[in-house]
């Protein structure tokens, strides 16, 4: 007889107690320690933390999908009331040698995909490269509900139609999708047999914020629509709080606040406070944001007392008191694990500000780039929508950019994905050769058939890369990754003054001890510490110029900031030129001076960054804005829901934007806007660009805006 506890019946999902270990080489990882929480009908919660905090562990042990190397070693997880984990059917995907085992698994193989269903967080790596997405989809109704192919395809259309895909979808491949593409497939995987719960987990991570805000309406979309319960799983504590109803902070697999989501100013521990500081934001003041200091503890012992104690600034001794970290009531909805509880509201840290800008650094009126109508073409075969032909068609990734970066100057290019960024930044790192168009460095106009001249350059222009878990050689050691530059470009002959490079490197990118950084490899390192090698690799031959391609894109929130704080002060201590590319527009703030709107190849805004974020004066502006304050819902509200859709076209418009744009009237469709100078070298491609500017600088972007007035304004009604 199945157990059953009524006690929790009214959850959709209960945990209780739950704690989990790992073998790993003969050694105990405490992954997750007497985590207990519920969710009902219809709620959203969301967990939140840094990376090896135990989130995607408490994920897998609800769905039952842990590895062998895993025990439930106490707690119970209860699904409508039912037990599905405890300590005796473990937390094993593969089947334990025991009738009970069998048994759960029997049962949660039910439950699976009907019950609970998992979005996980690559959606490329989640999907079967070598079949076609239709086949995926119907692959769960023919195993799963026992359908025909001709029925599971039918109901597979159904799905992609339901979150917003085309059907030609169904025949494609997973690498001819978009990275939002390819995420709303799962979610329609993930739905396909109408499970209670859903866990999202890091189901945006990487996306741009316009993708992002897709991902995440069409996921609430479908809680209203299907009355689904939802854990989402993220490290984004911005996004997670926009849509959760409660919040739970997990570190070092414990949770140690619960709040409700709208509570974030009367958090009371200091890791959730801190955490929230470390965030760069644009409804705010610039000024230093706070890094985490330290990593969070090895898990291998069991930890008495609060696991957040030497990385805390109000630690007592009273804290690693046995206790310490249990969880005590507040406030209705509101538990936190801390025996100090200090009051947050107006809490100040100590933190390092910017460095000291010597004069010979400061910004000059020398133009280090210089981008003159850059055009950037790729051919290819036409895709799955033009099967039938063998035509080549063409993707303009640029199209008449032009822009100037000065000596010391930081400029950040903002846009969604598809944009150009990476384009545009592998033509600046002498990667990738413009189809037309001029580009000068340092006043030096590029030969790119040169090859002695790009040897020669590439000591001068350096590029950080997107992510460090990549970029760097798995099988170099620290020393040999930073050195591979000085080989090539055959830098510092004599051995000395070879290592002492290295050193200064390394010190440069605050790896000290360096003796201690030297021989490890990247495996050893942190997502931060290898983003700082990057760095140092980038410095080693002493450029004049770095261009940094999305730097903090696959970091924890609590490493962001001590990355931007850091590249802030080698800027502005080594007076580099730094070309900052992104897309989110809160980060670019923080670094530059001056931003550039890059949206289908083409530059629609660009102008001092205080000035074009306050006052935009574009439509596609004001929605990247507007969703980075995480104010999605106001920009959906205003600008009209389709400004979010993206459009793939084989002939744009004359105004590219105007597919998506709320105030779009005949002639954006006909006529190219011109770039209208605002004043303050702030400039905007959109015919009615004056009128929203004076629009925006009456009104405030962030107090809302007044569709319809502004449409009577520009005449668009």
């Amino acid at each position: 007889m199945e157990e059953f506890e009524e006690k929790f019946s009214d959850y959709v999902l209960y945990v209780e107690n739950l704690s989990v270990v790992y073998t790993l080489k003969g050694k105990s990882v405490y992954a997750l320690t007497d985590v207990t929480f519920g969710i009902r009908e219809s709620e959203a919660i969301g967990i939140v933390g840094e990376s090896g905090c135990g989130k995607s562990t408490l994920a897998m042990a609800i769905s039952h999908i842990l590895s062998q190397n895993t025990k439930v070693t106490s707690g119970r997880i209860y699904y409508r009331g039912k037990v599905i984990v405890d300590m005796e059917s473990g937390a094993s995907f593969t089947l334990r040698e025991n009738s009970k085992s069998r048994k759960v698994e029997q049962k949660l193989k039910v439950i699976r995909w009907n019950g609970i269903s998992i979005i996980f967080q690559g959606a490329l790596d989640s999907l079967n490269p070598l079949l076609r997405i239709g086949e995926q989809i119907s692959d769960i109704f023919v195993y799963k509900a026992g359908m025909t192919r001709d029925q599971a395809k039918e109901r597979s259309r159904e799905l992609l139609a339901g979150v917003g895909l085309d059907l030609w979808i169904m025949d494609a491949f997973p690498h001819q999708l978009s990275g939002g593409m390819k995420q709303r497939v799962i979610i329609a995987m993930a739905i396909a047999l109408k499970p209670s719960l859903i866990i999202a987990d890091e189901p945006t991570t990487s996306l741009d914020v316009i993708t992002q805000y897709r991902i995440v309406e069409e996921i609430n979309r479908l809680r209203s629509v299907f009355k689904l319960s939802i854990i989402n799983i993220s490290h984004d504590i911005s996004l997670i709080s926009h849509i959760s109803d409660r919040i739970m902070i997990m570190y070092a697999g414990r949770i140690i606040e619960k709040l409700p989501s709208n509570n974030f100013g009367g958090s009371r521990h200091p890791y959730t406070h801190m955490l929230v500081e470390s965030l760069p934001k644009l409804d705010r003041e610039v000024s230093v944001i706070s890094p985490i200091r330290g990593a969070p503890p090895s898990l291998v012992r069991i930890i008495q007392g609060c696991p957040f104690y030497e990385r805390c600034d109000y630690h007592q001794d009273r804290c690693m008191e046995v206790g310490a970290s249990d969880l005590k009531v507040i406030d209705t909805d509101h538990e936190a694990a801390c025996v100090v509880l200090p009051a947050m509201e107006g809490m100040g840290r100590i933190v390092e500000g910017p460095a000291y800008i010597n004069s010979e650094n400061m910004p000059s009126n020398a133009e280090v780039i210089t981008i003159e109508n850059v055009s950037k073409i790729f051919t290819k075969k036409a895709g799955i929508r033009e099967i039938s032909t063998s035509k080549k068609s063409e993707i303009v990734a640029l199209d008449n950019v032009s822009l100037t970066v000065h000596q010391g100057e930081t400029v950040a290019l903002v846009g969604e994905t598809g944009s150009g960024k990476t384009t545009l930044s592998r033509i600046l790192g002498l990667l990738e050769t413009p189809s037309s168009g001029t580009i000068k460095i340092m006043g030096d106009p590029v030969d790119f058939h040169d090859g002695k001249q790009l040897k020669r350059l590439r000591t001068t222009v350096q590029t950080i890369f997107q992510d460090p878990f990549q970029s760097i050689n798995p099988r170099f050691s620290v020393r040999k990754a930073i050195s591979e530059p000085l080989i090539i470009n055959k830098l510092y002959p004599d051995q000395k003054e070879f290592t002492d490079v290295i050193t200064s490197a390394l010190i440069d990118a605050e790896l000290t001890p360096v003796e201690d950084y030297m021989e490890k490899y990247p495996h050893e390192l942190s997502g931060g510490q290898r983003q700082r090698v990057s760095i140092a690799r980038a410095l080693v031959t002493k450029p004049k110029i770095l261009i940094a391609d999305e730097p903090i894109s696959m970091l924890d929130v609590s490493l962001r900031a001590g990355i931007l704080n850091f590249m802030n002060k080698i800027v502005t201590s080594m007076g580099l030129t730094l070309f900052y590319i992104t897309h989110d527009i809160a980060s670019a703030r923080y670094v530059s001076k001056k931003i550039y709107v890059l949206y289908r190849g083409t530059i629609v805004e660009g102008g001092s960054t205080e000035d074009l974020i306050r006052y935009s004066a574009h439509p596609y502006t004001i929605a990247l804005v507007l969703s980075s304050m995480g104010l999605s819902g106001l920009a959906s509200e205003t600008l009209g829901e389709k400004i979010f859709e993206a459009t793939e076209q084989d002939q744009y418009p004359k105004c590219k934007f105007a597919p998506r744009c709320p105030l779009a009237v005949e002639k954006c469709f006909t006529q190219e806007p011109d770039a209208l100078d605002l004043g303050g070298n702030h400039y905007v491609k959109c015919h009615f660009a004056g009128d929203i500017y004076n629009y925006t600088r009456k009104v405030g972007i962030s107090n809302g805006l007044n569709m319809a007035d502004l449409k009577k304004k520009v005449g668009a009604v």
